[in-house]
């Protein structure tokens, strides 16, 4: 059934909240990527926005990472992936960005990393390590992948092929209560102005 249906289609049968943001995604990163890939913009200035670009998601990550884990680089650490988050790394990796390998390579080279990939670029934080503010809101793809995993879970779990006692799937119960913690969290932590998806 999944199979026939398009992508068109498919996103007519979402909420209007979800295909909102779903526009809004899609505008943001056309927005970013055009900034980052003008014409006639010479090279300075581009290398300027690509690290601009770093230092956000940079910070991005730094408002939603798990306190109580070890010092290390935002790109090592855990974390639920933000709305911004998700924008900005779309807008980097997308090909119409990496086609202007000098400036990300000039980039690489001004932080003292490789360019290989994304995580490489932010193996050395350049951005102080200080309170950026409050957590910023759960990127919708995330809380998506996050119902689908938990519904392709089975409830119960067979102890071996031999024996036919079924037990409780307590890693599924786990990830539910998680995740509706999380979503109860998120919902007393924000303020009457702000929209919590």
């Amino acid at each position: 059934m999944i199979s026939e249906i398009s992508q068109d289609s498919l996103y007519r049968l979402l909420p209007p909240g979800i295909r909102s943001c779903i526009r809004a995604y899609n505008i943001l990163r056309k927005w970013l990527i055009s900034k980052l890939v003008a014409p006639k913009l010479g090279i300075r200035q581009r290398q300027s926005r690509m690290d601009l670009c770093l230092r956000a998601l940079e910070i991005a990550r730094l408002r939603n990472l798990d306190r109580g884990l070890p010092n290390c680089s935002p790109s090592e650490r855990p974390c639920v992936r933000s709305f911004v988050e998700a924008v900005v790394t779309s807008a980097i990796i997308s090909p119409e960005s990496r086609m202007h390998h000098r400036p990300w390579q000039n980039v690489a080279n001004i932080r003292g990393v490789q360019c290989d990939s994304l995580a490489a670029l932010l193996s050395r934080q350049t951005v102080p390590k200080k309170a950026y503010g409050d957590p910023l809101v759960v990127d919708i793809s995330w809380l998506l992948e996050r119902v689908l995993e938990i519904i392709s879970v089975p409830n119960t779990v067979s102890i071996s092929q031999d024996n036919p006692q079924c037990i409780i799937n307590f890693d599924k119960r786990r990830s539910v209560s998680i995740g509706s913690n999380m979503a109860i969290d998120t919902k007393a932590d924000s303020s009457p102005g702000i929209c919590v998806i």
